[in-house]
């Protein structure tokens, strides 16, 4: 069951970002290695959005973990925290092979403008895709069919892949459900050399053939990610369901983007092209080991599966280089030791390196507390990084559910969340010393601020123009606090 704190962005994407956990068990903090262990200790002393972090540098560890203080009162059974992904930046020598999915709405309501700027884009993904990568394209309305098989890239297969693109026509209804279907099938039917594996959904409408809701769509993207696919979902004007295109990035740890003008679809899949020749590692995960006597409540920002008896793990497909990614998890500590710095879980990142040539490599970070009588000591000894990172997936969380409000007219509705995230985000602000995060936390309360200024803008819009208002501002609020969910 989703706890109370987390069921609100949990009913928009359909319990990706949030997910409760019960444990069974306590665990101890073995370490299970694979071909390499780096292990650090924190605490008792994207693409997602922006951020001001420089990242690791190559050979120094990717994972950081820490509560959001190292130290908590005696009387206190609950605290958060805070874990960060920073992939090094950087060209490498070595690539990892792509197998890639394009899978295109040609429903009726992609006829005209917005199916000639589909083909333009499509044509310059085939160009970009190295040879030795896997295409295959789809297209979608009344029902799913292949365009292009699955086809490793060359010139004789690049130029069928053109002339299947140039046959994009657009007629029917929307049957998102077995277009993704298929993509995902092929896609996971890759051969184990191409790991970095995405299925790309372009769509400008709602689902309106077979399965149709969020969750059973999120579903097909879910079941995908066990065989390493990622979606990334592109929805173009203003007439398609962000809830549904936000529970296929969510569920399958991938990207959302939306674009009001046909004319940026070039743009957003270069950009996906440019992020697969930049993948720096792929079969990506984070496991989290609660410590004993410690349980976890729930994970905020990113989508979880059991591992063992207590804990649960973070499956996040392939990652680009500078790519920054990071979560929240709130535990219970049933058990309190009262002397010493004690463990409060093992948090484990699990990956093959591209530039190792895809050897598995294992990373850890230990979170430690220790117990207080003083509020002034864990005031001293809190963590600005893990603050940040709380209060921004916090702030996140209301402004997609606010968008929701926008689009549906609850204006008054949405302008108290956006303000009472606003004053939120200014106290974090004022209480983190250290200068790149407190940079993060004033941009987040910027983008807040336009957030509720869009609102207004759209409440005050005259009859005839309220409708498109509505949604515009509400699909660019969506899309803004995806990102800083790190989608």
């Amino acid at each position: 069951m989703l706890s109370k704190s987390i069921a609100l962005l949990a009913a928009i994407v359909l319990t990706g970002c949030s997910t409760t956990i019960t444990p069974s068990s306590p665990s101890n903090l073995d370490v299970t290695v694979a071909e390499e262990v780096s292990i650090s200790v924190a605490g008792a002393s994207t693409d997602g959005a922006p951020s001001a972090y420089d990242g690791p540098r190559d050979g120094g560890s990717w994972i950081g973990a820490a509560p959001i203080s190292d130290f908590i009162l005696r009387n206190q059974r609950e605290t958060t925290i805070a874990v960060w992904i920073d992939v090094p930046a950087g060209q490498t020598a070595l690539r990892s092979k792509s197998s890639v999915a394009l899978v295109v709405d040609t429903s009726g309501s992609m006829s005209g403008e917005k199916i000639d700027h589909a083909r333009g884009a499509a044509h310059r993904l085939v160009d970009s895709l190295p040879e030795g990568d896997i295409l295959s394209i789809h297209a979608f309305s009344d029902e799913a069919s292949v365009q292009l098989f699955p086809s490793v890239l060359a010139p004789n297969t690049r130029m069928q892949a053109h002339s299947a693109v140039t046959s994009l026509g657009a007629s029917g209804g929307t049957n998102l459900f077995d277009g993704l279907r298929l993509g995902e099938q092929h896609v996971a039917a890759s051969p184990a050399t191409h790991t970095a594996r995405r299925v790309i959904v372009l769509s400008d409408g709602v689902a309106t053939v077979g399965p149709t809701s969020p969750e059973i769509l999120g579903s097909v993207a879910e079941s995908g990610s066990a065989h390493g696919i990622q979606v990334t979902a592109i929805g173009v004007g203003l007439d398609y369901d962000e809830r549904t295109l936000n529970a296929l990035a969510v569920r399958s740890s991938g990207r959302m983007y939306h674009i009001e003008s046909p004319d940026d679809m070039t743009a957003v899949l270069a950009q996906e092209s440019r992020l697969f020749n930049a993948t720096r590692a792929t079969d990506v995960f984070v496991e989290i080991i609660p410590a004993r006597g410690v349980s976890l409540v729930s994970v905020a920002g990113a989508r979880t599966i059991p591992a063992g008896a207590s804990g649960v793990r973070v499956p996040l497909g392939a990652m680009y280089g500078g790519q920054h990614r990071d979560m929240a998890l709130k535990v219970r500590i049933d058990e309190p030791f009262v002397v010493g710095a004690q463990p409060l879980a093992s948090v484990r990142l699990v990956f093959r390196d591209v530039v190792g040539q895809g050897a598995s490599r294992v990373q850890e970070v230990v979170a430690r507390y220790e117990l207080t009588d003083s509020r002034d000591v864990v005031a001293k000894h809190e963590n600005d990084r893990a603050k940040t990172i709380v209060a921004v997936h916090d702030a996140a969380e209301v402004a997609i559910s606010a968008a929701q409000d926008v689009s549906a007219g609850r204006f008054d509705v949405a302008d108290e969340s956006f303000a009472r995230a606003q004053e939120k985000l200014a106290t974090t602000a004022a209480n983190v010393r250290d200068a790149k995060e407190k940079e993060r936390v004033l941009a987040v309360a910027k983008r807040m601020d336009s957030a509720r200024r869009s609102s207004r803008a759209a409440a005050a819009a005259p009859p005839a123009a309220a409708p498109a208002a509505r949604r515009s501002k509400a699909l660019d609020i969506n899309s803004a606090f995806m990102r800083e969910a790190g989608y």
